[in-house]
């Protein structure tokens, strides 16, 4: 299936950038000013690549009835190389928010801090999973069919973004298709947040002791509650690492050469060629070079600093969050299961290139409309903290 899906790359890639262009023209949204805009231009192909690693797995569990990870390696690298990368992202902004705050002597306002990203994630989060319990209720009659005490931790645990993996929706079979799964990534999200205050004592920066007890508590209850692997922690030193290198600036203009453009390709390439996953400590390594060159400045020869990406780039959280539920909407209720078992390859990647457009444009509309609106107010909101979001 890897070879079928390279000749629909090509329409594929097509029809994502006239969505963008078309979608722009529709819902218009400024460019943001942004400090690192080539992260900003990654971010977008990140959340796209998961959109078509997801893809590929509804196409094996529709055959098969196995919702697993692709045997392909590209395919298995479009998830998890790319979670690797977004985790990477968070660390590598966050530790350099705390080594400008060291540099500039200013006192960190943790409770200000901690609202700033209530406020950037929690609201189109609660859109999307607004939308999931409504498709649960649906599939199940609108009628309780388990416990009152099993519905509402279940259905706690999928507001506070799904922190108790594998709670159905009212008791709905693998709710978790409703969304691809997506969830599981926020409340590692969530843990690097909280432990930031303990991270900030490794750069002598002062706590107050409560506050240090308080957010390291309730990470530790997060992880505990979710059964957080410590191996999907390993990206998030590479972030904090790849900070201490790029506020340094000793590689800054370096690294911004075509030559290392070619190197981090080939680099990507061995990863994805010589290892079946992205969460191995070589191929997290690799991530973490690669998102070095990037945040460098290096622009893979104006691709990512392009306003095309830096446009896509902006509605990542919202592609990232829609894209399992506009799968399940597409293919159980416009297509349906049975039929869509029997798709040949043309057909299905046929179906996945024209959710592209509504996938794009649904994102921008909620980036538009909901993101965005609450991203200025916490702006306005807590401003007066060095680390707001």
């Amino acid at each position: 299936m890897t070879l079928n899906f390279c000749v629909y790359l090509i329409p594929i890639l097509f029809v994502l950038i006239i969505s963008v262009l078309f979608t722009n023209k529709l819902v218009k949204i400024e460019v943001l000013d942004v400090r690192y805009p080539e992260i900003d231009g990654l971010r977008g192909y990140l959340a796209f690549f998961v959109f078509l690693h997801h893809s590929y797995i509804w196409r094996i569990f529709l055959k098969d009835g196995e919702w697993k990870e692709p045997e392909s390696n590209l395919f298995n690298h479009f998830g998890q190389t790319t979670v690797a990368f977004f985790f990477v992202i968070t660390a590598f902004l966050f530790t350099l928010k705390l080594i400008n705050s060291k540099s500039k002597n200013k006192e960190i306002n943790w409770t200000a801090y901690i609202k700033a990203r209530w406020y950037r994630l929690f609201p189109m989060y609660l859109f999307s999973v607004s939308i999931i319990f409504i498709i649960a209720g649906y599939l199940t009659d609108f009628k309780s069919k388990i416990t009152f005490s099993e519905n509402a931790e279940a259905t706690l645990s999928w507001i506070f973004f799904n922190v108790k993996k594998g709670l159905n929706i009212n008791g709905l079979e693998d709710s978790f298709l409703l969304n691809a799964g997506i969830t599981w990534t926020l409340p590692y999200e969530w843990v690097f947040y909280l432990l930031l205050p303990l991270i900030a004592l490794f750069f002598k920066i002062k706590v107050n002791l409560k506050t240090l007890l308080i957010f390291s508590s309730i990470a530790a209850v997060v992880m505990i509650i979710n059964g957080s692997s410590l191996r999907h922690f390993s990206p998030f030193i590479g972030g904090i690492i790849s900070a201490l290198v790029v506020s340094s600036k000793k590689f800054e203009n370096i690294l911004k050469q075509k030559k290392y453009t070619f190197l981090a390709i080939l680099l990507l390439a061995c990863s994805i060629y010589f290892f079946n996953s992205g969460r191995k400590p070589i191929p997290v390594i690799i991530t973490s070079i690669v998102f070095i060159m990037i945040a460098s400045g290096n622009s893979f020869f104006g691709l990512l600093s392009n306003t095309f990406s830096r446009k896509f780039g902006q509605i990542t959280y919202s592609i990232y969050l829609l894209h399992g539920t506009l799968l399940f909407v597409v293919f159980y209720f416009f297509i349906g299961f049975e039929k869509a078992k029997n798709l040949t390859d043309f057909e299905f990647w046929l179906i996945i290139t024209l959710s592209v457009f509504p996938l794009i444009f649904i994102s921008q509309l909620t980036f538009k409309y909901i993101e965005r609106p609450l991203m200025e107010l916490a702006k306005t909101k807590f401003e007066s903290s060095p680390i707001k979001s």
